[in-house]
């Protein structure tokens, strides 16, 4: 089968497509044929050998995380699927023509969601599940601000937070993006290019601050969601795109009775029960029509350089998809 491997950790020059062979689901896994998959800046990140899944093996190794497709084989233990049945999760190598998935991870899909929708949901709604319900357990009426807001996270927190009835400040690196994430629902958009996040923040609130901040940048952006927070509030971080080394300054974070949570999705004590909200609650709203597809461009698999170039030049706003 063709797929997308990495070599060795130099970045995106690293990866190269090329025919592999296919692999035997073990027990209790499940391989399907993909029809899409989903690109992530843990991609990205997974080629400068910054990123790890707990599954990670030696090199080569094929790159992807995500995937929609058709079940083509079963393990042992394996409940609940066969062959032919339309299905997303998250997989092991999601960028080749067929990949291996824990049956445990893995979700049937209804005929009237497509295969590239469903490929774009898993991480993104997974993390802004974890982030959003379980660790700051969002409230009707709350202010969330998503910080930034227009990559893929971003994108579906922001929609996760206004279906459960909170009030979103999003923030993006130009007025296009901005543009976006107002398309998409948020209630403010600001452009922090040109426009100081703390104090548009406090006009917009009336200095009373927010609730839930989500930040997906780190270092600068942290900064930010600390000094917008309201007393009691919640900051989940899941992203470090501005920098590892966010200063926290005790008096604030005790001052205002501050809970901080770190969000690695894959550790998460909430992961499993994260997948039955993505079935209960997101998949039914994409069907129902109350949340849209952040899916921005739709790639080959020799096209996955390219989106993963984009991804590092942080032009992307939503989710690049790719048909193996």
């Amino acid at each position: 089968m063709k797929a997308v491997c990495i070599h060795e950790y130099t970045g995106i020059s690293g990866i190269q497509v090329e025919e592999t062979e296919i692999l035997a689901p073990n027990s209790g896994e499940v391989r399907l044929v993909v029809k899409a998959a989903g690109i992530n800046n843990s991609d990205l990140q997974m080629t400068y050998g910054k990123y790890k899944r707990p599954d990670d093996g030696a090199l080569p190794q094929i790159l992807g995380q995500e995937a929609a497709g058709i079940v083509d084989a079963v393990g042992e233990k394996v409940e609940g699927f066969s062959p032919g049945m339309r299905v997303v999760g998250h997989v092991r190598g999601a960028f080749a023509e067929m990949a291996i998935a824990p049956a445990t991870e893995l979700l049937a899909i209804p005929d009237d969601i497509s295969f590239e929708v469903a490929a774009s949901l898993p991480i993104n709604y997974l993390t802004a599940i974890v982030a959003l319900i379980h660790r700051a357990k969002v409230q009707t009426g709350e202010w969330v601000l998503v910080h930034p807001g227009s990559g893929g996270v971003g994108s579906a927190a922001v929609q996760l937070a206004k279906l459960l009835g909170a009030k979103v400040i999003a923030t993006a690196g130009n007025a296009a993006k901005v543009e976006y994430l107002l398309k998409l629902g948020a209630d403010y958009g600001i452009d922090y290019s040109s426009q100081n996040v703390v104090s548009e923040v406090g006009k917009i609130t009336e200095n009373l601050g927010v609730q839930v901040a989500l930040d997906g940048g780190g270092k600068v952006t942290f900064a930010d969601c600390l000094e917008v927070i309201a007393n009691n509030g919640r900051i989940g971080c899941y992203g470090t795109t501005t920098g590892l080394d966010a200063a926290l300054p005790m008096g604030k974070l005790l001052g205002r009775n501050i809970a901080i949570y770190g969000i690695a999705l894959w550790y998460s004590s909430y992961y499993q029960a994260s997948w039955q909200t993505l079935k209960e609650v997101v998949i039914p709203a994409f069907v129902q029509g109350k949340l849209q597809s952040t899916i921005e461009q739709i790639v080959s698999l020799e096209g996955v350089e390219e989106a993963l170039s984009r991804i590092e030049q942080r032009s992307l706003m939503g989710k690049i998809v790719v048909l193996p």
